[in-house]
């Protein structure tokens, strides 16, 4: 085989070798090796097939490993330096176990799967135990019965205990929220006037938002706009008609201070008591408007347009000005025309 007998394990002297219950026990292996690096191999110890939980020692346990690495020459020497306890309560000679080091020779540049692991044996040392009797308040050492590790069927039972613990609460808490939300008995009468107030709230339509009465207003200017100057009376009737309602929705959804039943002269009369501004005028060419479309229909003749595009240009420019972009940009203006010197009189 080759690489066979290129690694050879000299096992020193046990300390001690009389221990009781509990007491540290050192064992030293001394791993051999030549350095084949010239030759176009290595040698690889496979350091992690020794480590201690992986130790066949039974009636020991392997608890701690120090490796100490040397080289002499041309030759590797590695110290495999345990530390064990014995778990069996038996007062009598023990010899601690054999057991194997791994290792595997490669050519440079091979894949470390492709080599062949090999072996070689550490040899034993006797040790005698006299008592159970130890130093130590507490002694943690590894029973020969292995009961398992329940700490996870634990945890899941201190869960599923947290969480059933507060059902019965939970159980009361909803049963006390629907009894407080159950419906009281109620008369037929006044069922029956609950029902017709909803049947009525039902009918009111829901005013429009801003955005929406502001593209009403345009499609309504951009139909006026169309007309043209000799239009009938009665094209004109409609088209006015239409204006009333879509500029009454505009006008309710941009003064937040009016209320439904309120008429186009008191639109006109919110408008006029609001504070002197840009928006102030574009409104106040909305409601007047408003006012004298709302009095042709009123009378049954339209109020008199000249030209209807013209009408349409004019009620246009007053809405595009109270647009939020346009009033912000005023509102800029007149802050800083307020805030400009005078110029001195000469």
């Amino acid at each position: 085989m080759p690489g066979a007998g290129l690694v050879r394990v000299e096992t020193l002297e046990l300390e001690p070798t009389v221990v009781k219950t509990g007491d540290r026990i050192t064992q030293r292996y001394r791993l051999r090796f030549p350095d084949l690096i010239p030759s176009g191999q290595e040698i690889i110890v496979l350091e992690d097939r020794m480590t201690p939980e992986a130790l066949p020692v039974h009636p020991f346990e392997a608890t701690a490993l120090v490796v100490e690495k040397d080289r002499i020459d041309d030759t590797h020497i590695w110290d495999f330096v345990y530390e064990f306890r014995l778990v069996d309560p038996n007062k009598m000679t023990y010899a601690l176990p054999s057991f194997s080091f791994y290792y595997l020779v490669r050519d440079l540049g091979e894949d470390i799967e492709d080599a062949e692991v090999q072996q070689v044996d550490g040899g034993q040392g006797l040790v005698r135990y006299v008592t159970s009797i130890t130093d130590e308040p507490l002694l943690d050492i590894r029973d020969t019965v292995e009961l398992g590790t329940f700490s996870g069927l634990a945890t899941f039972f201190r869960t599923l205990a947290w969480v059933v613990a507060p059902l019965p609460l939970l159980v009361w808490l909803v049963m006390l929220v629907r009894f407080a939300r159950k419906p009281k008995a109620v008369s037929i009468e006044k069922q029956q006037e609950e029902d017709e107030l909803a049947r009525i709230e039902a009918q009111i339509p829901v005013p429009p938002s801003i955005w929406e009465a502001r593209r009403a207003v345009s499609r309504e200017l951009a139909a006026l706009r169309r007309l043209p100057r000799d239009a009938a009376a009665d094209q004109l009737g409609d088209r006015q008609r239409a204006l009333v309602l879509a500029l009454r929705d505009y006008l309710q959804a941009d003064l937040p201070g009016l209320v439904p039943g309120d008429t186009a002269l008191d639109i006109q009369r919110h408008v006029d008591g609001l504070k002197d501004s840009y928006r102030k005028a574009a409104l106040g060419v909305l409601a007047g408007r408003l006012v004298a479309y709302q009095r042709g229909l009123e009378t049954g003749t339209p109020a008199p347009v000249e030209h209807p595009a013209g009408e349409a240009r004019m009620l246009g420019e007053a809405l595009y000005r109270l647009r939020p972009y346009v009033r912000m940009m005023n509102n800029l203006k007149a802050l800083v025309g307020a805030a400009a010197p005078r110029p001195a009189k000469g």
